[in-house]
């Protein structure tokens, strides 16, 4: 099996080509146009909060490593929103499948430039509030992580990539989105790097409403603005359970946009998922969760559960599936 190479084009269309027509990409890979969209406004946070309120946990998925190649594949198949349009892979990618099931773990990537420890916090242990404001938003960490208009939060992973969560986008079709600000802050400066939207979302197909193993998404800012995480910087990503990990975000508890840090443990690994006992509300969906020692991103936030007897978080982990859906539908990993 031939390795990725980091300098191909592996970009569909992007807002250069949102034409309405079919796109063949750089892998040869056919793009259809499905159609001109009508998006839907949804007030992200309030879904989530209304889901918290009126559903249990349903029990995750098995992994997906346990799939074959043709279920992944299927599963995984993206659906694209370049500007006003749509579009979806002619057929299922068998071989990012296939690099999924091939891979026991998904290798780590690096953070770009370095957390000024002056920003750092200190973190008091739950079940305190531990959640500190970032007022110096341009600066890393703060700034690789954006306020999205939908109430959301995306976090960038390379010079041109972010992470985000599906249903922050889609959820039974497309979700307006007016604006993506990184470092966004309510006093000055306001938008440290300016307020735009996203050259292309891409997410995976068995995504709809409510299939949280498939929870995630890609933003793309190439070419339009290729040299994006170069200004805000960029976060690693690696497969880890282990350790402290922070999410920076912007809760609608707060004021708005605000960005606040807040730290703590995964406690549990169900299927594709990690629960966590970090302090996040409505709006932190979509934000990476980093490891506090080597600044890599190991899951994606999704969602808040609630049972008879406990209230719980959970991100969608990161491995082996996100990992090759990121190399594949967006410019990553590259320096």
């Amino acid at each position: 099996m031939n390795e990725y190479d980091p300098k191909a084009t592996m970009l569909g269309p992007t807002l250069a080509d949102a034409t309405g027509k079919d796109f063949i990409d750089g892998r040869g890979r056919r793009w259809l146009a499905v159609g001109k969209i009508t998006p839907k406004d949804i007030d992200v946070a309030r879904f989530e909060q209304e889901r918290i309120s009126a559903e249990y946990r349903t029990p995750p998925e098995p992994d997906a490593r346990t799939l074959s190649v043709r279920s992944l594949a299927e599963k995984l198949r993206p659906r694209r929103l370049v500007g006003e349009y749509e579009y979806l892979l002619e057929e299922p990618d068998y071989e990012v499948a296939e690099r999924v099931l091939a891979m026991d773990e998904a290798p780590p990537t690096d953070a770009y430039e370095a957390v000024d420890e002056a920003q750092k916090p200190e973190f008091v242990v739950p079940p305190i509030d531990d959640r500190v404001r970032l007022n110096t938003t341009q600066v890393f960490p703060a700034s690789a992580n954006a306020y999205l208009s939908q109430t959301c939060t995306a976090t960038m992973i390379g010079p041109s990539t972010a992470v985000c969560a599906a249903h922050c986008f889609y959820q039974n079709g497309w979700i307006t989105s007016r604006s993506i600000t990184f470092g966004a802050n309510t006093t000055a400066p306001t938008a440290p790097f300016g307020s735009f939207l996203a050259d292309s979302v891409t997410l995976p197909g068995a995504w709809n409403i409510n299939e949280w193993d498939w929870d995630f998404a890609v933003l793309e800012f190439s070419p339009s603005r290729p040299n994006l995480g170069r200004q805000t910087g960029w976060f690693g990503t690696a497969q880890n359970f282990n350790g402290r990990h922070t999410i920076i975000g912007y809760p609608v508890d707060k004021p708005v946009p605000s960005s606040w840090t807040a730290s703590g443990r995964f406690t549990a690994s169900p299927g594709s998922r990690y629960e966590h006992d970090i302090d996040i509300v409505s709006g932190n969906s979509g934000g990476g969760a980093y490891h506090v020692d080597d600044l890599r991103v190991a899951g994606i936030q999704s969602t808040q559960w609630r049972n008879p007897t406990r209230v719980w978080n959970e991100v969608r982990r990161w491995d082996s599936v996100t990992y090759n859906f990121f190399h594949a539908y967006g410019n990553w990993p590259r320096s």
